[in-house]
């Protein structure tokens, strides 16, 4: 079985939120990004607006890798300008004094955001299109285009690469132990060295004692508003001993599994 060539991405963050969907007063974070976030991110460093833009997710396969030091609490005020939130809260459209003080327009509600700190991350990106391979490499080393400063998460989440993002040639190998968080997909979504590793992997994935999560993917703007369409099936693996009888794709760099899950779905399964 022949290598095959992925762009690694090592990427630091002082802090960071990966907002778990439908969390509202308390926000959960997963502990890695999801794969819709780095999409979102790869987007921004070729500078592109629509994330499902024509043939850059035709043939985009990720992985994420990651590990956080601690997680912390904040507490904050959520503005809302809607009219009625505030006519809730001042009960004509015209006040905006409360306690013979004035406030801030709209509604309010105390939040809670789960914050990760000194958190590191490792994302493998392979191309089928080597024109598209090439400038997402380009874009990384260069980002020109970009359209907005680089962050993951939320836009105060800002990133620093740890070093000079590089091509590197994943071989397949077998490997029984992983020390990060990762996420492992369906076997529809994995790129397996040889179809003969799906049998082997659907095994390990069946029998792996790790949540079971549908991770946001795709997204349309409907009034506005980011509204996800499509899902992917996934397990959170948090680390730990993975099992035998499986050979993944392998960073023998850092000895690590490489979990290679295609972005987009196959629209002639019927699946997301």
């Amino acid at each position: 079985m022949q290598p095959i060539k992925a762009l690694k991405l090592k990427i630091y963050q002082p802090s960071a939120h990966y907002r778990v969907p439908f969390s509202y007063q308390r926000r959960f974070t997963y502990p890695i990004p999801p794969f819709s976030t780095v999409k979102g991110l790869l987007c921004n460093l070729l500078g592109i607006t629509d994330q499902n833009y024509g043939d850059f997710v035709e043939g985009l396969h990720i992985a994420v890798l990651g590990r956080y030091e601690s997680l912390t609490k904040e507490y904050t005020w959520f503005r809302n300008l809607s009219k009625k939130s505030h006519i809730d809260r001042f009960h004509t459209v015209s006040n905006r004094i409360i306690d013979g003080t004035p406030q801030h327009i709209g509604g309010q509600m105390p939040v809670v955001v789960d914050v990760l700190n000194e958190v590191h991350l490792m994302f493998y990106v392979y191309h089928a299109d080597k024109i598209w391979f090439e400038k997402i490499h380009s874009a990384c080393l260069s980002p020109q285009n970009r359209t907005s400063v680089l962050h993951l998460g939320r836009a105060e989440d800002w990133i620093v690469f740890e070093e000079e993002p590089k091509n590197v040639e994943l071989m397949p190998d077998f490997c029984l132990t992983l020390k990060y968080f990762t996420w492992l997909p369906e076997k529809e979504f994995l790129l397996l060295p040889s179809n003969q590793e799906i049998q082997s992997y659907e095994t390990l994935f069946n029998r792996l004692n790790a949540n079971l999560l549908r991770l946001p993917l795709h997204y349309e703007k409907l009034d506005g508003q980011r509204v996800f369409t499509d899902y992917l099936t996934v397990k959170l693996f948090e680390g730990g001993y993975l099992g035998e009888g499986c050979k993944f794709w392998y960073d023998s760099m850092d000895n690590l599994p490489i979990f290679l899950t295609r972005i987009k779905k196959n629209e002639n399964s019927g699946k997301e």
